[in-house]
């Protein structure tokens, strides 16, 4: 899909692109998800900017992710997303900023991009640039993020609950694929805001930002580091919280081993008894004793005895 925005009293206007070999004047913004070969060309051939190949998308290297070249500026960042299978993920989306226009480039539709051309329907720009487009975007991307960790957080209270409560029932045993979830998403999050703070100190430091985007990209930083020791509690909470779980079940486990090792110490004896008196020998000299079944149950059920207050006064019961 492409998408080509162009500025009009100081808001992003989308425009109509009725035919693909005809090139259009003072746009803005090139937004290209999953682009098709031929949107590709377009853009390379008509627009005579140069798209990044898809693998390029999966480089993690800093020197890979931002850098200046003949092309433009290019930052290549993560954005936090849901997938069909409602499991949280980071996306690598490529920006390149070239003569006052921006490109991004997306294999899927996000969140922060759907909800930022509609917040800019009713929004006016100040600088009217591709740098305030960035960081609006990178504004969206930090509420975003922080809506997510305090949607972790509601959620702890309640497992926290459930957990410390402890009951062996199916909630408890389901709270444990919850939290690995959950310290899943906080992973991610960590990650998206750790290379959002990087991507604007790497604007910062290029020195090509205006006054207003400055302050605008220090504010977004300041945000980013009050949010990181917030997400950092809540993964650390999680990680106490499976350690309880894992403990209560571990202490479950030993109870009932323990009574099961009890039960076969204390009828040990019993079973050497019987044994014993079991074998089919010709000559066994209690072989003939007229209460010798009586007297055999009586010595058991006091070894059983025996052992039970052996047991108690150890206080292994």
């Amino acid at each position: 899909m492409l998408n080509i925005f162009k500025l009009k009293k100081n808001s992003l206007i989308k425009l109509k692109i009725h035919k693909k070999k005809k090139k259009i004047k003072n746009y803005i913004w090139v937004d290209l998800i999953n682009p098709t070969e031929n949107e590709r060309k377009y853009v390379q051939n008509i627009l005579k900017q140069k798209i990044i190949k898809k693998t390029k998308l999966f480089d993690i290297e800093a020197s890979a992710r931002f850098f200046k070249d003949k092309d433009g500026l290019h930052i290549h960042s993560f954005f936090f997303y849901k997938d069909i299978k409602d499991k949280m993920n980071n996306l690598t989306v490529a920006f390149t900023i070239k003569k006052n226009k921006i490109y991004s480039l997306r294999e899927i539709e996000l969140p922060a991009f759907r909800f930022y051309r509609i917040k800019t329907k009713n929004q006016i720009l100040i600088q009217c640039n591709p740098y305030e487009l960035l960081l609006n975007l990178f504004e969206i991307k930090i509420e975003q993020l922080a809506n997510e960790i305090e949607k972790v957080y509601k959620d702890l209270e309640y497992w926290t609950y459930v957990i410390l409560r402890y009951q062996n029932n199916q909630e408890f045993n389901k709270s444990i694929l919850i939290l690995s979830k959950k310290e899943d998403i906080t992973s991610k999050i960590r990650i998206c805001l750790i290379d959002t703070q990087r991507a604007l100190i790497f604007l910062i430091k290029k020195n090509i930002l205006k006054k207003y985007q400055k302050e605008q990209s220090k504010e977004i930083i300041r945000d980013i580091e009050s949010l990181l020791p917030h997400n950092e509690s809540i993964f650390q909470k999680i990680n106490f919280l499976m350690q309880a779980a894992m403990g209560f079940l571990n202490i479950e486990q030993n109870r009932i081993i323990k009574i099961l090792s009890v039960i076969s110490v204390i009828f040990l004896p019993s079973t050497l008894l019987t044994s014993t008196y079991g074998m089919n020998f010709k000559y066994m000299p209690e072989l003939k004793l007229k209460y010798g079944y009586p007297i055999t149950i009586i010595i058991m059920f006091i070894l059983g005895l025996i052992s039970y207050f052996y047991f108690k006064i150890k206080k292994w019961l």
